[in-house]
């Protein structure tokens, strides 16, 4: 899918005490797209990328959807920060979910710029622009350094901590006789040969289970019930032969029950929020 990208609006300057000299912020635009997909994707580690929809090939191009079709992404905002010379230093990507609350999706800063006050530029940024917004949630992979000691100086702590389970599958490992049904199956596959990855449900009797396809080799269960289901499972399989894993994130350091394969912890991610951002982000 192409879309055309528009003119870049003008960037608006934002005043630096130093480390940041002439740097400027402005909205993204279509033509930042394939841009933003390549910094998201280098700020995983590779062993993530098939775990996560931004480290797909096809990201790029549903960047240009989300902002050539700002309306049709309601409360989500993305900044980008740029030098003197144009050359693009990070960006930021925020939604808000709640009156007054924002949930940070991304902050990426390129390697040679870190370290000069280019994330804490853009939040103020987005600060500025959404004057209702008091605080700021997140999720962070527990190793990394960096972005949680960023995090720590603006005031975040966690609430919460994700274990992510995989469990190797086969196409053959369940050929379950349950009659399923796959809602938006075309929708399903389309997403997939465009973007990378997508989403579907299975329907088994009155059992309806949503589940993700952040890559191709990978199945997300959005419940850990799911996992008590291997017909459901067996029924996407049968479908997508390419699948080999079964992912699903889970609250706490303890496997869920499973009923699909013995599971393995792959990553763990931490939900935190700052309740009062705009008073760290005065301090520092």
């Amino acid at each position: 899918m192409s879309v055309v990208p528009r003119l870049a609006p003008r960037s608006e300057s934002v005043p630096s005490a130093g480390p940041t000299p002439g740097l400027r912020i402005r909205p993204a635009v279509a033509a930042d797209a394939a841009w933003l997909a390549d910094v998201s994707r280098v700020s995983f580690a590779p062993h993530l990328h098939d775990y996560l929809t931004s480290a797909q090939p096809g990201a790029g191009r549903f960047w240009e959807v989300v902002l050539a079709y700002p309306a049709s992404f309601p409360g989500r905002c993305c900044l980008v920060a740029e030098a003197d010379d144009g050359d693009r230093l990070g960006f930021v990507d925020l939604t808000l979910v709640d009156p007054g609350l924002a949930h940070l999706s991304y902050v990426c800063v390129v390697r040679p710029a870190r370290g000069r006050g280019v994330a804490r530029a853009l939040l103020r940024a987005y600060l500025d622009r959404h004057p209702d917004v008091r605080a700021v949630r997140l999720d962070v992979f527990a190793d990394n350094a960096p972005a949680r000691a960023l995090y720590d100086r603006l005031g975040f702590t966690t609430e919460s901590t994700s274990t992510w389970w995989v469990a190797d599958v086969t196409p053959d490992w369940s050929a379950s006789s349950a009659a399923a049904r796959l809602d938006g199956l075309h929708a399903a596959r389309a997403w997939l040969h465009t973007y990378g990855f997508g989403e579907l449900t299975v329907a088994i009797g009155d059992t309806v289970v949503r589940l993700g396809r952040p890559s191709a080799r990978v199945l997300r269960c959005f419940e850990p019930a799911a996992l008590r289901q291997p017909a459901v499972v067996g029924a996407v399989l049968r479908e997508f032969p390419e699948i080999d894993r079964v992912l699903v994130m889970a609250e706490g350091d303890d496997a869920p029950p499973s009923a699909v394969g013995e599971l393995r912890a792959v990553n763990r991610s931490l939900r935190m929020s700052a309740p009062e951002i705009r008073t760290r982000l005065e301090l520092t």
